[in-house]
């Protein structure tokens, strides 16, 4: 059965996104990856340790045919594998491990500026790898929200922390700052609610309204 047009259109946008991003590193390697429509990426192994749900199945020795990435489609799993050839040869397993087991910091909390979980490097440089300025040029370019959430789903199947906090955080610059109607325009969301009930949700929750 053919897709809709509208999937079938962001898709074609993503794939549009994938041959012509910056940075975006021609992939390619031992794993390969299938689509919903079936079509492999592929992706190396080295690559491969950024997502949680892949390096499970290389250790269990289950990743040598087609991984099936349920959901995903073709221009979507196209970024994911950039992304992960892209920071691959600055991840640290360890590191990301270590986040993963205590993802809250004990009491007293300090706050301490986000890190990804990179090796660290002594360099006058604060982005010596060059990777949070191709972050910025890879997620400033998915213009549809659709494409966008699209990312963050498949980097939440294939658990790729690093991708998630990316995308996550992209959502919230998006909302930051905004009334209800300004985050429901910056995220297409319709205003199902009636006048009525609306006002009805404001009277039984007036203290989330208080300036």
């Amino acid at each position: 059965m053919a897709p809709p047009a509208a999937d079938a259109a962001t898709t074609t946008e993503q794939e549009q996104h994938a041959a012509e991003g910056e940075g975006v590193v021609e992939v390619g390697g031992d794993l390969r990856l299938v689509a919903e429509c079936g079509t492999e990426v592929r992706l190396s192994r080295s690559a491969a340790r950024m997502s949680t749900m892949l390096l499970g199945m290389i250790e269990a020795g289950c990743a040598d045919g087609g991984i099936p990435i349920n959901g995903a489609d073709v221009g979507t799993l196209r970024l994911v594998a950039a992304y992960c050839e892209k920071h691959a040869p600055h991840y640290d397993p360890v590191a990301s491990a270590a986040r993963l087991r205590d993802p809250f910091p004990p009491f007293p909390i300090e706050f301490t500026p986000p890190t990804y979980a990179i090796k660290p490097v002594t360099h006058p440089d604060p982005d010596p790898h060059g990777l949070e300025a191709w972050d910025h040029k890879f997620i400033s370019d998915f213009r549809d929200n659709s494409a966008l959430f699209n990312l963050i789903i498949v980097a939440n199947l294939m658990a790729i922390e690093d991708l998630i906090d990316l995308g996550c955080t992209a959502v919230a610059d998006k909302i930051r700052g905004k009334t209800p109607d300004e985050i429901r325009v910056a995220l297409d969301i319709e205003n199902d609610y009636t006048p009525e009930q609306e006002a009805e949700v404001r009277r039984e929750n007036a203290w989330a309204f208080e300036d």
